[in-house]
């Protein structure tokens, strides 16, 4: 087959490897080319009579992006394409033009892309089951994390097409947190996989306890924790003191296993590994998914410079430490005039991480009027803890240290966004891309800021951390981080990819002392996890998590 573009060397492999293969997985590193493989191997596909028709699945934005940048870029036979948009699917005229897409032959190759969202509702439905089920269909699932829960309503009903067609699976993190989301997208490429369902495949490759919720009683599984895994260590030596050189007996491990909900397995691990680990048997993983599941890292293949990272470290004012300190030991605070109570350790983690970013976190009320009506809004805020906000002041003493841009500034929530934007239009020429930013002008964003527009791009992870090619940013700064390491290895490639020119800079604004650090803590942990399965060697791997 004539390429449209030269592959690089890992690509061409990865193709050879792939091309005549049912169902594949691509863990090539962010910012390899993944999709181009994909693309090239539907084109093969299709020239050789096993296709005629491409689904792509995709988070939102990023699923139109393989149609309007990806296909006319690296498609070397001719196709058609049709993107599909939940705002018209009602209307008879869209309605028709997916009629007349989905179900006649074609003289050329079908391409049509969805984002996953839509495989929450039903309305998407109907239309993916005639396209699969009239057409001899690839389907490629980019950044296929998002079906990593085996439960979730998009993940149950993605699974039903591995009776169709030909697949595969593209991530660039396949685990960041836990191994366990392996089983869904596996599950996709073809049924039973590992040969056993998900809660056995848990119980495989994770050192599971019993938990009880605290307000309804109910029992479920769950990862044993650090604490537990001390106690139950302890008694064992506790057990094999008195034992003498007698040594553990079986009923010692059966005896230990009951008191503390585990399986005796699982007891007999704790004894065996002494030092603390979530998971198990990963090597055995790996080793289930290497025959149809290529790996590369940028380092490896392309010619890249490094990623360079550095952590700036602030002292929380006096008054910002109180309500932060305050809050975490008394679960309520006051601030000027706002009270704030959070009742779990969930709540907790969140009301942390935004007393951290400078902001107190409080609910707004208006009252309004409908006709005769009158009722009550809620809306979210945050309040400026203090006369200075000292991550902010940082990030400005940052900028003017550089002598290069653009800037990628990411932070988590909407009040820290809006704010750094506000700040920093004052000197730079700034671009706001987050929930609120309508799609018509996130694609003006994006190509004014390659474009050289713009100064600073200012962006929350989970809404631009996806898909977007920003490689003309070599700097990033992170205001605030969430604990979903995914996300955050993702924002980092926006960057960190083919094109970039010079060494890619990553600082983190941190709190001495404060939940950032546990969060960047996780990000560590997380990317030693997702490292491990794209590695080709086995080795003892952090896995740990907050």
């Amino acid at each position: 087959m004539d390429f449209k573009t030269e592959p690089y060397q890992h690509q061409l492999e990865q193709y050879n490897k792939h091309k005549d293969s049912e169902y594949f997985a691509l863990f090539d590193e962010m910012g390899t080319g993944k999709s181009k493989i994909a693309i090239d191997i539907a084109s093969y596909k299709y020239e050789k009579g096993d296709i005629n028709a491409v689904l792509i699945i995709a988070p939102n934005h990023v699923h139109a992006q393989w149609i309007q940048e990806q296909y006319p870029i690296h498609c070397s036979v001719p196709y058609k394409s049709f993107i599909w948009n939940s705002a018209k699917k009602n209307t008879n005229i869209y309605a028709n033009m997916m009629d007349d897409f989905i179900t006649p032959k074609s003289k050329k190759l079908k391409v049509f892309a969805i984002n996953v969202e839509a495989f929450q509702s039903e309305g998407a439905i109907p239309y993916i089951a005639n396209y699969v089920k009239n057409n001899k269909v690839f389907t490629i699932i980019d950044e296929a994390t998002r079906i990593k829960t085996p439960t979730a309503k998009r993940s149950k009903t993605i699974h039903k097409l591995n009776k169709y067609g030909q697949r595969c699976i593209l991530t660039g993190t396949p685990v960041t947190k836990s191994p366990f989301g392996l089983w869904s997208m596996f599950e996709f490429l073809q049924h039973n996989y590992f040969g056993v369902n998900f809660f056995i495949f848990q119980a495989r490759h994770g050192v599971m306890m019993q938990g009880i919720n605290e307000r309804s009683g109910a029992r479920y599984k769950t990862l044993i924790d650090e604490k537990t895994w001390s106690i139950i260590l302890n008694q064992l030596k506790k057990q094999e003191e008195l034992r003498g050189n007698a040594g553990l007996m079986e009923t010692d491990f059966e005896d230990v296993a009951g008191g503390m909900s585990l399986s005796v397995k699982n007891v007999q691990f704790i004894w065996k590994q002494k030092e603390f680990k979530k998971f198990k048997r990963l090597d055995e993983l790996k080793e289930k998914i290497d025959p149809i599941t290529s790996y590369a890292t940028k380092k490896d293949c392309l010619d890249l410079p490094d990623k360079v990272y550095e952590t700036v470290y602030l002292e929380m004012s006096k008054e910002h430490r109180k309500i932060y300190n305050t809050l975490k030991s008394k679960l309520l605070v006051q601030y000027e005039g706002k009270d704030l109570t959070v009742i779990n350790k969930v709540a907790l983690t969140t009301r942390l991480m935004q007393i951290a970013g400078g902001y107190f976190p409080y609910t707004e009320e208006r009252e309004i009027e409908i006709g005769t009506n009158r009722i009550t809004i809620e809306k979210k805020a945050g309040m400026l803890i203090g006369k200075k906000n000292l991550k902010l002041e940082k990030i400005k003493e940052e900028l003017d240290e550089l002598n290069t841009f653009p800037v990628i500034i990411w932070s988590k929530f909407i009040t820290e966004l809006e704010a750094i934007y506000a700040e920093l239009r004052k000197d730079y020429k700034c671009a706001l891309y987050y929930g609120g930013t309508s799609t018509s002008k996130r694609e003006y964003i994006i190509e004014d800021f390659k474009a050289g527009k713009y100064d600073i791009f200012i962006g929350n992870p989970s809404v631009a951390g996806f898909g977007l090619n920003l490689q003309n940013a070599t700097t990033q700064l992170f205001y605030s981080n969430g604990f979903n390491v995914e996300e955050r290895l993702q924002a980092e490639d926006r960057s960190h990819r083919i094109g970039v020119k010079g060494a890619c800079l990553y600082k983190d604004i941190v709190y001495k002392n404060s939940i950032d650090e546990k969060i960047t803590k996780a990000i560590i942990s997380g990317r030693s996890m997702n490292d491990f399965f794209k590695s080709q060697s086995l080795h003892d791997i952090l896995t740990e998590e907050e």
